[in-house]
């Protein structure tokens, strides 16, 4: 995620003589990536690339307690400036105000916070805010809309400003809860949604969707050109939730983004309080109620523990240990040094740091990873070729068959309820994730073809549709980790007799020209040799291939096997059948093919309603057959077919 921080901007929370340029060489080495400068205005404007694990940094304050940090390292004089900032040192005015009933039975909610602000005078944006807004290219309104916007962007945690009069005459109830699927609102820029059930909405009494919780206001609630009294709102919500609902209406706000993330609960206080400031600064408000400050559900810190010499072992140096406990102070850790175990607890809004490599990395990052030493690799590289990986086949299948008229698909490995039932596999004998962000991707895939089915579904308008994906199926094991295989899966709206002819082509490709398909039922297998390498069926009209490439790869060939010119010639003629509709040709194939030891081969030619055209070549390898060589042959073909097949040849013998 990229953010836009302007230089003066920074300097009202870092204090520090260092030129834009510097700073952005030095933070840029050690932390977050500036990749440039603009001079936008009267200032120059910092474009900041923050990785999206550090949501802590994904503000004006955030940027300058990491180039602190930083810039310390290379003994260059840097300081975050205090934030004096605390709930107590609000006054309440002497009206009173009701505050709404707020109801999160489940605490869904992990802080909410919020206050009355009475007589908020309407008044243009100041210039120095207006001016900051637009460089980091965000839309003016007016005071009492860009307060929080602004507040959002200086300290990293959404703040969301409800007209307290339309609360009130909704019920003055808000209660916290999921929606239900078909549940409709609308948002404050008037465009209207339908929920799908599961999204963290705020109702009234009455059931009413009122706000759309850190993602986008809702307009029977918004702030307006009439609104006089103002409900500051300020939440944490669990983010996989946010996210759900943000990308399921395909609604992305900074509220959004900033949200799903996982931003600190303890960050709510400093922006609610800093928020109020300027509410009463720039809109001459009152506070007009109690603060509601509900911080009943806090996450524990934990405490983590790393040996020293593990430390040494990854950086690949010794840093003294007095320098590794400084960076980790300087980071806001709390560090605890039994003899050479430390015992960390990460502060709050490093959500980050879980486990011994994550504290490595950040005392690596600090001290900078260009002072680590470059070391050649002390063994040689290994030349040996993993057996189960083919680069080359997979490009080959992959630009063959889009050359043939297949269309290429990426699928997600993750797969609904209803296409894990449709892999032929039981749905308990899925893998599934325990915290699935979307009801449609929560089973690990066992088979590509659900998928495949799905997008021949999906696109109605093309009458003969043929798609493929050469990707990964994940099969359980006890215990550890999936089994990992690719497998290339085919499915067409073309006739099994036509898709059966691509698959022979590809395989050609490889000249692997021995394959057969053995018939049971409704499944075919594939066969090369004596290897079974995939299936061939056919659903609703689709005809249907999986092959396990880890079957296909042993035999796979770059070039064709010399074969020396016969001495002798071959017999090449047709024979044309009329056949039922239930006929396996391939089984046909190769019933004529077992007759007699000179049939060299017998291939389908034409086909003309229900006669089929068989081409076949006769050859010895000692003579030069007659005709009165091939006759008895030809006969015995004719009888064989006629009688198995109840076929009839078109024409005589």
């Amino acid at each position: 995620m990229n953010i836009l921080i302007p230089h003066k901007w920074l300097l009202e929370q870092l204090k520090t003589e260092l030129e834009p340029e510097k700073i952005q060489e030095f933070v840029s080495l050690c932390g977050p990536s500036i990749e440039r400068i603009y001079q936008r205005g009267n200032d120059q404007v910092y474009d900041i690339e923050i990785t999206t694990n550090r949501v802590d940094s994904m503000s004006v304050r955030g940027v300058a307690r990491e180039t602190a940090v930083i810039l310390e390292q290379f003994d260059i004089p840097a300081k975050l400036i205090d934030q004096k900032i605390n709930k107590k040192d609000l006054k309440k005015s002497k009206s009173n105000l009701p505050l709404p009933k707020i109801i999160d039975p489940k605490k869904i909610c992990k802080r909410t916070m919020c206050v009355v602000l009475k007589d908020v005078k309407r008044s243009a944006t100041p210039k120095w805010m207006a001016d900051r807004l637009v460089q980091i290219e965000q839309n003016v309104h007016e005071s009492i809309i860009d307060i929080t916007n602004y507040v959002t962007h200086e300290l990293g945690h959404p703040i969301h400003a409800f007209d307290y009069d339309k609360i009130m005459e909704l019920g003055g109830e808000i209660h916290v809860t999921e929606a239900k699927k078909g549940e409709k609102f609308t948002t404050l820029d008037e465009e209207n949604y339908t929920c799908v059930g599961g999204e963290i909405v705020f109702k009234n009494q009455d059931g009413v969707i009122i706000d759309l919780p850190a993602v986008k206001g809702t307009l029977n609630s918004s702030v307006n050109d009439k609104t006089k009294n103002v409900l500051l709102w300020i939440e944490s919500i669990e983010p996989s939730k946010v996210r759900f609902a943000s990308m399921t209406h395909a609604i992305r706000t900074v509220a959004a983004q900033l949200s799903e993330k996982g931003i600190d609960p303890h960050l709510a206080e400093p922006t609610f309080v800093r928020a109020v400031e300027l509410y009463q600064e720039l809109c001459e408000a009152e506070i007009a109620s109690d603060i509601y400050d509900d911080f009943s559900k806090k996450d524990e810190q934990k405490t983590i523990v790393i040996d020293l010499q593990k430390i040494y072992n990854y950086l690949g140096l010794e840093i003294p240990k007095e320098k590794i406990v400084n960076i980790l102070e300087k980071l806001e850790c709390k560090v605890t040094v039994v003899k050479n175990t430390l015992r960390i607890i990460p502060p709050t809004f490093r959500k980050d740091l879980i486990i011994p490599v994550d504290i490595v990395e950040e005392i690596a990052r600090i001290y900078g990873y260009h002072k680590l030493p470059s070391v050649l690799m002390p063994t040689r590289i290994p030349l040996n070729k993993p057996t189960n990986v083919n680069f080359d086949f997979e490009e080959k299948t992959k630009h063959f068959l889009a050359s043939i008229g297949w269309f290429e698909i990426y699928s997600y490995s993750m797969v609904s309820e209803e296409l894990a039932k449709n892999s032929h596999h039981k749905l308990e004998s899925h893998l599934s994730l325990a915290n699935a962000l979307t009801e449609d991707k929560v089973y690990l895939r066992r088979s590509l073809i659900p998928s495949l089915l799905e997008t021949i579904a999906n696109n109605t308008q093309e009458e003969s549709f043929s798609v493929f994906e050469l990707a990964n199926v994940y099969h359980p094991r006890e215990n550890d980790l999936p089994n990992e295989n690719l497998h290339l899966g085919m499915v067409s709206q073309k006739p099994i007799r036509k898709t059966k002819g691509d698959l022979a082509s590809l395989l050609n490709r490889f000249y692997l020209d021995n394959f057969i398909i053995k018939q049971s039922g409704d499944t075919g297998k594939i066969i090369i040799g004596e290897i079974e390498v995939g299936k061939i069926w056919v659903v609703k009209n689709n005809t249907c291939i999986e092959i396990k490439v880890e079957k296909l790869l042993p035999l796979v060939k770059n070039h064709p096997t010399y074969q020396p010119l016969p001495k002798t010639a071959s017999v090449k003629e047709q024979l044309t059948f009329t056949l039922t509709d239930q006929t396996m040709i391939g089984d046909l194939l190769e019933t004529i093919k077992d007759l007699d030891e000179d049939i060299k081969s017998a291939d389908l030619k034409d086909v003309y309603k229900n006669n089929h055209t068989f081409d076949l070549e006769y050859w010895n390898k000692k003579k030069n057959l007659s005709s009165n060589d091939i006759k008895p042959i030809r006969e015995k073909i004719v009888n064989k077919i006629e009688t198995k097949y109840s076929a009839k040849l078109v024409g005589k013998i």
